[in-house]
């Protein structure tokens, strides 16, 4: 079948599932409704369409080619990452940095913080060999004050993992813009100015593509 005529039969603005397949219907009437999930994977992967809401698509023409968010690991977090790998590799967990956000904000962040969330089951344990590696810096699901106290600079806290986090497209421990979002919200003990907010979720949408049903997911879970 014709992906770009499929394409070009598509209204200029947001289509729906039902939309696509009166699309491909045009271009071959014999079309069935149960090819529609495979001809979807089609046209996504081919990257002619995008999802940007729950059954929300636009044609890739007609939207601003944006990157996807990747946030760029410091030294001190590449070496909580390997750590990571070399003793727990079968253990699900996320890896942001504070210091990601100096790309939105107005006020920039002096000090880093490395978050690390561990699966519920593991955290503990992570806790206690982390300790053992980098004495000092590792902090257990802490409260604004504690880290006021004990937090250092390049310091680790760990959190839990809410279950089904939003995965990136890269290493399975890196977290995509979409949970950044929420967490900024949902992390209670983030010592940011509040006032920041609206620009910076502004510029993240403006800047990077955003799959809104999956951070809309998360948040649920986040119990925002």
């Amino acid at each position: 079948m014709n992906k770009h005529a499929i394409i070009r039969n598509l209204p200029d603005d947001t289509c729906t599932r039902q939309q696509i397949l009166h699309a491909a219907r045009i271009v071959e009437p014999s079309f069935k409704e149960t090819q529609l999930r495979y001809l979807m994977g089609t046209l996504h992967n081919s990257r002619l369409i995008v999802r940007v809401g729950r059954n929300q698509y636009k044609k890739v023409d007609k939207v601003a080619m944006k990157s996807i968010f990747t946030g760029v690991y410091s030294h001190a977090a590449q070496q909580v990452i390997g750590y990571m790998q070399e003793q727990f590799p079968l253990l699900s967990y996320r890896v942001w940095e504070l210091s990601w956000l100096n790309e939105f904000f107005n006020h920039q962040l002096a000090h880093n913080q490395i978050f690390l969330e561990v699966e519920k089951d593991g955290s503990d344990f992570v806790f206690s060999t982390l300790t053992e590696k980098f004495p000092g810096k590792v902090l257990l699901k802490p409260k604004a004050q504690e880290i006021l106290r004990y937090g250092t600079d390049d310091g680790i806290i760990i959190n839990h993992l809410v279950t089904e986090a939003p995965k990136s497209d890269g290493e399975r421990y890196q977290v995509p813009l979409e949970k950044l979002i929420v967490d900024l919200f949902a992390n209670k003990n983030l010592m940011l100015s509040k006032g920041d907010y609206p620009a910076a979720i502004e510029l993240m949408f403006t800047k990077y593509r955003i799959d809104q049903v999956s951070m809309l997911l998360y948040a649920r879970r986040s119990q925002l």
